[in-house]
């Protein structure tokens, strides 16, 4: 394979795989695994296309153990998926009037692993399609290794961190240029477009996300019609592409001066915050980080947040393994990136952390926790 084609992979992580479970292959029908594998970039509906099992149209990659990787999809997202993926050898089928699983099936037995053993990504199938892709491939041994792609994609190569950081950079912008264009009287959803609006102007893939007034009791809800007054903490919690990678930040903007009171609540926030950072540790298991973040509110009288503090982040989809929620046993490697979200009531900062042997590093480090951020 040429150097550097696939720089976006963890080509040893999928390679240890293949060799452990005495796979001869790895074919994969996710969207995180697809894109991940491909580096392909596909927006709106055709993205969707990654994502629904009962869809006629997804796209599949074919990994092998020897030779070159194959992506299966079909006619319509055949130019883009030309244009924006690393894998040369690009199959079809014709939309709508050809079955994908048959074509998907062909393409393995026509790649010599018809009576393979061969490791699929099982629970993105769908319990019908798994059906009719297995009795067309009667001889092939199956072997789930869902979770296993999960832990490939987990620990990241220096060209993703890359990617994440330029993207977090980008959602910091934005938020940045307009937060100070925020006024008494206007409505969330008003708001949240000219951020929509200028995350595209910078050149985002695209961008979702809540902006969430403290006057507004449903949580995430997001884009209401709710107007902000002289007062409101905006609580935000965004997701933009660039280049296929998310980033994942929340900032927290105080409409009007805040009060003393208010700064003082803000400031005991962040001190949590700046104290958990270190809890992200090669070894720590996510469920262990998640009840240490809780007690920690609890020890300065702070209300404790939801059942999620962080999660992992990479191509295609913010939250991903590992995973910081009650119970998790998801251990932290060197290598991975953690969106950490420390929350209690209204309070939101998010921050994404590269792992590493020690102390772990902030790649989203274009806000200032400091500094509550206040509208012009």
């Amino acid at each position: 394979m040429p150097a550097g084609r696939f720089d976006e992979v963890n080509v040893s992580a999928l390679a240890r795989l293949i060799d452990h479970g005495h796979l001869d292959a790895v074919v994969c029908r996710s969207g995180v695994n697809v894109a991940y594998l491909s580096g392909i970039a596909t927006p709106g509906t055709l993205g969707r296309h990654l994502d629904l099992a009962a869809t006629p149209r997804p796209t599949f990659v074919i990994w092998p153990a020897e030779g070159e990787p194959i992506l299966v999809t079909s006619e319509i997202a055949a130019g883009l998926a030309r244009a924006t993926s690393w894998i040369e050898t690009v199959r079809t089928y014709r939309d709508y009037r050809e079955d994908a699983e048959e074509c998907l099936a062909a393409v393995i037995e026509g790649a010599g692993l018809g009576r393979a053993r061969v490791g699929f990504d099982i629970s993105w199938f769908g319990a019908k399609r798994w059906a009719e892709l297995k009795g067309r491939l009667p001889d092939v041994d199956a072997v789930d290794v869902t979770d296993d792609m999960d832990r490939v994609r987990a620990v990241k190569t220096p060209a993703e961190v890359e990617r994440l950081r330029a993207a977090a950079a980008l959602l910091d912008r934005c938020l940045a240029d307009v937060f100070p264009t925020v006024r008494v009287g206007q409505s969330e959803r008003a708001v949240h477009a000219r951020i929509v609006a200028r995350a595209t102007e910078l050149g985002a893939d695209s961008i979702h996300g809540i902006l969430q007034s403290s006057d507004n009791p449903v949580l995430y809800g997001g884009e209401s019609d709710v107007r902000l007054v002289e007062g409101s903490v905006i609580r935000t919690d965004y997701v933009l592409y660039l280049n296929g990678y998310a980033a994942n930040l929340s900032r927290p903007l105080h409409v009007g001066a805040p009060s003393d009171a208010l700064l003082d609540r803000y400031q005991a926030y962040v001190s949590v915050c700046r104290d958990v950072v270190g809890l992200l540790r090669s070894g720590r298991r996510g469920g262990d980080i998640h009840e240490s973040i809780q007690d920690a509110f609890r020890s300065v009288s702070l209300e404790p947040g939801p059942a999620i503090s962080g999660h992992g982040i990479g191509r295609w989809f913010h939250q991903q393994y590992p995973l910081c929620v009650p119970g998790s046993t998801d251990v932290l490697e060197p290598g991975m990136v953690i969106a950490l979200e420390p929350i209690s009531g209204h309070w939101h900062l998010q921050d994404e952390f590269l792992i590493t042997g020690s102390d772990p590093v902030r790649i989203s480090d274009g806000f200032d926790w400091g500094d509550l951020s206040r509208s012009g």
